[in-house]
């Protein structure tokens, strides 16, 4: 009975996300900007549409913004419809903010996904994203999308030219700068210690040993409470505001 309620639960929840993703495919071959129910102005929608367009010619990756206003999806259904449609492109950026909820999740594919990582896809969605969304700005927030992921890919993609000149430029400075330095402190005759003894000679009249430092050594102490992890890059990630 257990595993029959499961199963049930299952293919509920698969049809639920199915019917979802029907709402926005008579838009996916032409669109950007998709709107479920009217979730977004028409005017919000026309310019959203022209700065993904924007966005995805300069930088390089295909970008697509959702817009549903659904109180009964759940937060993993809104994600899995942005992963369906990021997993469409090579190289692809795609945002859903479900208003019903007040629930953003961002999804990358490709080089994006690559170059972004956990922490940084939370960045995108908290410190760009949902700071618009909670003052209902959905074009500001599709722009901040766009930016946050361009910030955040640029960091990690310099060109190999900027590179070179930036270590050109160091050596460069380095060189004038340790040429200069020595040329001011350089001696021009080897020091004569004689000059400093009367007579070219120097009587100990008492001889002590001080030690002006002391030597401590140090052991390191295990413990088993100590522990590590690690991650990967991430396809996505959400939150709401």
């Amino acid at each position: 009975m257990i595993k029959l309620f499961k199963k049930l639960s299952a293919v509920i929840c698969a049809g639920a996300i199915a019917c979802s993703m029907l709402a926005f495919n008579t838009f996916a071959e032409t669109k950007r900007c998709l709107v479920n129910d009217n979730a977004i102005s028409s005017s919000d929608a026309s310019e959203i549409e022209d700065i993904l367009n924007k966005a995805s010619d300069k930088q390089g990756i295909e970008f697509m913004a959702l817009y549903i206003n659904d109180s009964s999806m759940s937060d993993s259904q809104v994600s899995a419809i942005a992963r369906s449609y990021v997993n469409k492109f090579t190289d692809g950026a795609v945002m859903i903010n479900n208003a019903g909820t007040r629930y953003t999740y961002v999804a990358f594919s490709g080089k994006a996904k690559s170059k972004i990582t956990d922490k940084e896809t939370s960045k995108i969605v908290d410190n760009y994203v949902n700071k618009k969304f909670k003052n209902s700005d959905n074009v500001g927030a599709a722009e901040a999308f766009t930016k946050g992921v361009k910030r955040y890919m640029s960091l990690l993609n310099i060109s190999p030219l900027v590179i070179a000149i930036g270590v050109g430029c160091f050596l460069v400075f380095f060189l004038i700068t340790y040429f200069s330095v020595r040329a001011k402190y350089k001696f021009h005759e080897k020091p004569n210690t004689g000059a400093y003894l009367e007579g070219g000679d120097l009587n100990y009249e008492v001889m002590e040993d001080v030690f002006v430092s002391e030597h401590t050594s140090r052991t390191s102490i295990s413990s088993s409470s100590s522990g590590g992890g690690g991650g990967g890059h991430s396809g996505g990630g959400g939150g709401h505001y």
